[in-house]
């Protein structure tokens, strides 16, 4: 401990010369405090890591959730969920899921801009830099945060991503954080290849917009607006929808009666409720702000703002004395670790099993024959769809009239017997517009597929969720896990694989809709809820903060490859090559 409380000294000295002697107290008493908590630098050596798992929000005390609710089924049944349709077991994972999820919030509801995260002030340590680093070995990191007057803040809650990277050999690796609470944040790497590796810290939200964030989740799931065309004859209407109406008006109940997912309608004013043609998204809601909140979320300030080294921000890596790599097939049931891997000269390689590259159309093809793949979810996964059409000459996408961003889709190839279905989520999802009949919950469309060792499902839900309480997401979830294990039931043979959720670029008021912080929540819940049944994954998620590309809603393509190579590996291990 002695050598990382002096290289925070060094690092304060450069930054903030009153606070040397403060922060150095800090350390120690955090030191003797916490001997076992995960900064201690005695973790760091040594193969065998106590962070190598995807890290779980820490569960707060009591004290800590204050005025957090955890009843989660109390506003599902206010939206229209029915109270008897939740088995004892369903309600007991949601709150626990809910207790998991948990974000330490500022002391005060609203804190002056000026008390808020300043990432400019902050300096990060290399903790240990002077040793020599091996292949495999563990890396870790300090951060103190301070505020824009330049003190040194008392508590967490800021939400940072961060990687490792080597630009010249295309290389990267997601790192882990590790919130200590009291303003210090550690991250945590995993080295997994030779050369000079550089360090990037990216503070995505202050605790205080996170804070916002929070608020705006709860108390607005209005914001993005939805609506429907209803039309008979010469007569058409069309009224705003949403999972939750005020009952000013009269409502159209569209709540699906297998997996009881509501949704609302007001009611035309000279047409029955069975006349609705359509669902479309309306406009997003402005607005949204109070006083100084605008301020918590501006770029160059403190919105996806990098952080700089306190002096050099990179490390040199020699090659490991010991062999290293992985020679296990891809298969179901495995956790997600983190990092769960790393590119390499731009191709993804998993820490947990040898993936296969389908670099021509003829080793897609032979992958995919004689088998169905049906795609379920939103447009990132759409994306899936539109890379098998465009990079195998056989498939040959059918005209079934809708539009092209929108789907459903499906495409053949007849000469091999492949099939490959698209189809949307239901409700809510923030399309132009989507026919009515294709609005289809996915836990329904699991429920007819036959399955078997030539049925291939791919999954990914997250998005068009993040402007709604978090407990409509756990609850979707359920219902269509539930349905994949019915369907693992029927046929074990059936692969499902699992999309994980990825961030995005967050220009102007994007973050009030579809905040990298709600996706993370998403995707740790979706993670949680999915560990132990034997379906794969593919972890978007690092796969985009690892890459040197900017960060998009919609993977560039180079990511996207990346994606079908794991996600056909599991279609197709080695074995069947």
């Amino acid at each position: 401990m002695d050598q990382a409380a002096r290289q925070m000294s060094l690092a304060i000295s450069l930054q903030r010369p009153i606070f040397i002697l403060l922060m150095l107290v800090t350390v120690f008493m955090l030191y003797i405090s916490f001997p076992n908590v995960k900064f201690n630098i005695n973790l760091i050596s040594g193969s065998d890591s106590h962070w190598i798992r995807y890290p779980t929000p820490k569960v707060y005390s009591t004290m800590q959730l204050a005025g957090q609710k955890t009843d989660w089924m109390h506003k599902l049944v206010q939206f229209g969920y029915l109270n008897h349709s939740f088995s004892p077991e369903e309600r007991s994972e949601g709150t626990m899921l809910m207790n998991m999820i948990g974000w330490p919030r500022p002391p005060i509801s609203k804190v002056p801009l000026l008390k808020s995260s300043d990432p400019s002030g902050v300096h990060f340590v290399i903790l240990d830099s002077g040793k020599t680093f091996y292949v495999g070995d563990q890396m870790q990191v300090m951060l103190r945060m301070f505020d824009f007057e330049g003190n040194p803040k008392q508590y967490g809650g800021d939400y940072l991503q961060a990687r490792i990277h080597t630009p010249e050999l295309k290389a990267g690796s997601a790192g882990t954080v590790i919130d200590n609470q009291n303003g210090f944040y550690y991250i945590n790497f995993t080295l997994l290849w030779p050369g000079k590796v550089k360090v990037s810290v990216t503070l995505v939200h202050p605790s205080e917009g996170v804070q916002v964030l929070h608020r705006l989740r709860e108390e607005r799931p209005d914001r993005v607006n939805f609506k429907s065309a209803f039309k008979f004859g010469s007569i058409s209407e069309t009224t705003m929808c949403n999972l939750y109406l005020s009952p000013t008006k009269p409502l159209c109940n569209f709540t699906d009666l297998r997996t009881g997912e509501p949704w609302f309608c007001y009611k035309p004013e000279k047409l029955p409720c069975t006349s609705r043609i359509n669902h479309a998204k309306g406009a997003y809601v402005k607005g949204l702000l109070n006083g100084d909140e605008i301020s918590l979320f501006r770029r160059g300030s403190n919105l996806k703002q990098p952080m700089l080294p306190n002096s050099l921000g990179y490390i040199t890596v020699e090659p490991s004395p010991h062999a290293v790599g992985v020679s296990k097939e891809c298969v179901r049931g495995m956790p997600l670790l983190s990092p769960s891997g790393y590119y390499y000269k731009d191709l993804w390689n998993p820490i947990t099993c040898n993936i296969r590259r389908f670099e021509t159309s003829k080793k897609i093809t032979d992958c995919l024959r004689g088998k169905k793949i049906y795609l379920f979810g939103d447009s990132t996964i759409r994306q899936w769809f539109e890379y098998l059409t465009m990079f195998v000459p056989g498939l040959r996408k059918l005209d079934l009239g809708n539009l092209e961003k929108i789907g459903p889709h499906l495409a053949v190839d007849t000469e091999n017997n492949i099939i490959v279905k698209y189809c949307p989520h239901g409700p809510p999802i923030r399309f132009t517009t989507i026919s009515s009949p294709d609005l289809r919950y996915i836990a329904n469309e699991l429920d007819g597929i036959k399955g078997g060792k030539d049925t291939v499902v791919g999954i990914t839900l997250w998005s068009h969720f993040s402007t709604f309480p978090i407990e409509v997401y756990i609850r979707r979830l359920q219902n269509i896990r539930r349905s994949i294990l019915q369907l693992l039931g029927r046929n074990s043979d059936t692969v499902v694989v699992l999309r994980t959720a990825n961030p995005q670029a967050l220009p102007g008021e994007v973050s009030l809709y579809n905040s990298d912080w709600f996706s993370y929540q998403h995707d740790t819940v979706m993670r949680k809820m999915f560990t132990g049944i034997n379906v794969a994954f593919v972890d978007a998620w690092e796969m985009t903060v690892a890459h040197y590309l900017p960060h998009e809603l919609h993977p560039k393509t180079v990511i996207i490859k990346n994606q079908m190579d794991v996600f056909l590996s599991h279609v197709c291990p080695a074995r069947n090559k």
